[in-house]
């Protein structure tokens, strides 16, 4: 009976664990960051998003919407210049 009630509980914590994490609200910086890694669907990654930014055939307003975020200009500003930062690197 130990065992049954120890497993239960493991298990108890380890869904509390991951719906909390699952339910982080992404934001603009991880949204770019996702975007980077190839990770959005639509969006290139890596050197050929970089060349899209600087091309515009990518928009910060693109990266947002394929995150599934609210589209706004001041978000899409602060993804467009976090990847550009990150190419200086």
């Amino acid at each position: 009976m130990t065992f049954i009630t120890r497993t239960a509980s493991a298990f108890a914590v380890l869904g509390s664990v991951f719906v909390s994490t699952t339910a982080l609200a992404l934001t603009p910086f991880n949204a770019a960051t996702l975007a980077y890694r190839g990770q959005l669907e639509g969006i290139p990654s890596y050197q050929v998003l970089q060349a899209d930014l600087q091309g515009r055939r990518v928009t910060g307003e693109d990266i947002l919407e394929a995150a599934g975020l609210e589209v706004n200009r001041s978000d899409a500003r602060f993804i467009e210049s976090v990847l550009r930062d990150n190419n200086r690197n």
